[in-house]
């Protein structure tokens, strides 16, 4: 059963739209688009912030002659707070010249040297490394 009078019948016929309708949706999907690049955008930002304070971070550490691995526990997201993060490492991690100087006149605390190993030998003590290791016999 073939149409003839060429008209479509009714399944085959499509929606038609006004304009304005045309204008709304095209409007909808490329708001929708560009808030979507939009938030990629900010996302790649966020990364690449993070990625350079990171580097600043070791970058920091490095300078202070600290462990370049202590920039993955520390927390911040600005210079400004990366800075008063190592400043609270180094501060952690001996004394400041104005902390040594009150130390020394405390009774009974015990002076840190950062960085000092012990010089000098015991003559008094013995050896107990050396003795283990002497022929027996």
């Amino acid at each position: 059963m073939e149409n003839t009078s060429g008209t479509v019948p009714e399944q085959q016929q499509g929606r038609t739209f006004t304009q304005e309708q045309v204008n709304a949706i095209v409007s909808r999907r490329l708001a929708e688009q560009k808030a979507a690049l939009e938030a990629d955008s900010v996302k790649r930002e966020q990364e690449l912030n993070r990625r350079e304070m990171s580097i600043r971070a070791k970058e920091l550490l490095s300078e202070r002659g600290l462990p370049k691995g202590i920039a993955d526990v520390l927390r911040y997201e600005t210079e400004e707070e990366l800075v008063k993060a190592i400043d609270t490492i180094e501060h952690a991690k001996g004394f400041k010249n104005e902390e040594k100087a009150a130390a020394d006149t405390r009774p009974g605390k015990i002076h840190i040297q950062e960085d000092k190993l012990p010089t000098g030998v015991r003559h008094d003590a013995p050896d107990l490394i050396a003795d283990a290791f002497k022929l027996k016999g």
